[in-house]
């Protein structure tokens, strides 16, 4: 599977999205109220911002995910599946997000 095609997975079948996009917005919403009044960023730059997050987080996952899976299958992508249903990785990867914590 590829980033790319991780990426998208993620995106449709990972309810905690939404959790992490909230909790992004507040981070940056509290980082954006510390800089000086010039220096603020506006509402596309900090969903710019979020969207980064997002997909460095999910760039994160996928490295690890990749040293771990045999891709050399006959349908490596399915076996991303296999291996992300047989570990529960969406369950985990929600309730990671539900505990995390911008500092």
């Amino acid at each position: 599977m590829t980033f790319k095609e991780f990426l998208e997975y993620i995106n449709e079948n990972l309810s905690g999205k939404s959790t992490f996009y909230e909790k992004a917005m507040e981070d940056q919403l509290a980082r954006n109220g510390r800089r000086a009044p010039a220096k603020r960023w506006n509402e596309t730059k900090i969903d710019r911002a979020i969207d980064k997050m997002w997909v460095e987080l999910v760039r994160n996952i996928y490295d690890k995910f990749k040293s771990t899976i045999n891709s050399k299958s006959s349908d490596p992508y399915q076996g991303w599946i296999d291996f992300m249903n047989k570990n529960e990785s969406l369950e985990k990867l929600d309730e990671m997000i539900v505990d995390l914590e911008f500092e």
